[in-house]
């Protein structure tokens, strides 16, 4: 077996194994480099197949000296037109770049163009001198373009991907040169075995030049997959962060206009009624003035006492929209000095528990306001009923709610016997209203204990 008959089964080998390995990738990746440079790949194999079944290596299937120089030619300048399609697609060569597209364009136009008219003078039985001059000019007119066509890589020599190409491709091109140097011009055979030593080296060491280029393509390509998908992801995030925020805002406005409208509902019912009875109270008044100045002068007293009720209610709307967490708005300060002012005038001593973060978390309008107003009930019944001598107040944060603690020392009462006043009832369902229940206990002679709970999920939006 002649030495080169290796050389070539080694090339055919890694070439078409690489083909099917490039053209495989192209399948998952869609990238036209992979399958331009496959199909250079196979063009190859079938160039060293053909070249293995010469007929002076072979006894097999041997192909006569005719038909490989038929074929020869053909095939190399296929594989060239191959090469050159896998270049114009790495360099990206568009319509705008006239030279370089031209030039393609007229590389692959020339090379069937000239293959087609080889192939009819060789199989017309045309003399061997005319298709070979055919073949010459179009190998060397394709190859000058060709060429002109490489010097567009070294535009990105910078770039990994592109070094290594230029490596290959120029390795290719020196390998092509020697091996058709030795047999034209000291050979003087086309098919002398000699330049395939230069040729099929120059191709396996291109093959390793290529293939890393590709792999490193393929590996930026995953990266960039993997860049766009954290960008996607980051994006992602962002708009569910926006939508998030979105919908507390539409929240807050929906609680704002809740609010506004209990605002509103509760300057008509005790507002609105204590004005009226205030407009009654003076009508009669001033009809009873001359004659029933006592009578006057009582109802001229209760207007006073519903002015200040007016004034009260008007001062606890006011304050539980002022959200500010200072100590000047805070819940613990509003009880402090209601309580004090109530409790100081029939010289009951009052304690208090506050925990801080009882404050951020009953942030809201309706949560203020209601606190304060279970509280101002239970005092007003201490001072009205109790006969206490110590009050103790809480508002403490435990287990996931809030607990607001108001206890005397009072006289107490019999729950069984009592009758629920409007103001026990008041208290329970302020606490209902914020997800929660009032308990009330009380023993006659062993004063009475206010507890409300409700839970912080309901009231606010400060984590447990």
């Amino acid at each position: 077996m002649h030495d080169v008959t290796y050389l070539l089964l080694i090339s055919l080998g890694a070439m078409f194994i690489l083909g099917i390995f490039h053209f495989t990738i192209y399948l998952q990746q869609n990238d036209k480099a992979f399958r331009n440079y496959a199909f250079y790949l196979l063009v190859m194999s079938v160039f060293n197949l053909v070249r293995i079944l010469d007929a002076r290596l072979t006894s097999i299937y041997p192909i006569s000296r005719y038909t490989l120089e038929t074929l020869d030619p053909i095939l190399s300048n296929i594989g060239f037109l191959m090469y050159v399609n896998f270049l114009g697609v790495i360099l990206n060569i568009t319509s705008q770049e006239k030279f370089y597209y031209k030039s393609w364009k007229i590389i692959q136009v020339s090379i069937v163009s000239f293959l087609s008219l080889y192939f009819i003078l060789r199989i017309t039985g045309d003399a061997y001198k005319v298709s070979n001059a055919v073949i010459t000019l179009a190998s060397f007119f394709c190859m000058g373009l060709g060429l002109m066509l490489m010097l567009r890589l070294f535009h990105f020599i910078k770039d990994t991907f592109f070094k290594l190409i230029v490596a290959g491709t120029i390795v290719s091109v020196v390998g092509v040169f020697l091996g058709l140097a030795v047999n034209v011009f000291v050979l003087k055979d086309n098919l002398a075995f000699e330049g395939l030593y230069f040729l099929e080296i120059s191709m396996l060491v291109e093959t390793i030049f290529l293939s890393a280029a590709l792999g490193y393509r393929l590996k930026m390509a995953y990266r960039q997959k993997e860049i766009y998908q954290e960008r996607l992801l980051e994006e992602t995030i962002k708009r569910e962060l926006l939508a998030l925020q979105t919908a507390q805002l539409l929240k807050e406005q929906l609680n704002i206009k809740d609010m506004q409208n209990r605002i509103s509902k509760d300057l008509h019912d005790d507002i609105g009624s204590s004005l009226s009875s205030l407009q009654i109270y003076s009508s009669l008044a001033k009809n009873l003035v001359d004659e029933k100045p006592g009578q006057a002068k009582e109802m001229l007293q209760q207007m006073a006492t519903n002015s200040e009720d007016i004034m009260r209610n008007m001062e606890d709307i006011i304050w539980s929209m002022q959200t500010s967490t200072s100590d000047t708005h805070s819940i613990e300060n509003k009880i402090r000095y209601f309580s004090d002012d109530v409790l100081m005038a029939k010289e009951i001593t009052c304690k208090y528990q506050f925990d801080k973060e009882t404050e951020q978390i009953c942030w809201n309008i309706e949560t203020r306001k209601n606190i304060l107003l279970i509280t101002k009930e239970a005092i007003n019944n201490i001072v009205k009923y109790s006969n206490a001598a110590n009050v103790f107040i809480s508002l403490v944060k435990e287990n996931g709610h809030v607990i607001l603690s108001i206890r005397d020392d009072g006289k107490g009462f019999d729950k069984l016997s009592s009758k629920k006043g409007n103001g026990l009832i008041n208290m329970s369902s302020r606490a209902l209203s914020m997800g929660g229940n009032t308990v009330i206990s009380s023993e006659p002679g062993k004063g009475t204990s206010v507890i409300t709970t409700f839970p912080i999920a309901t009231i606010s939006d400060t984590p447990d």
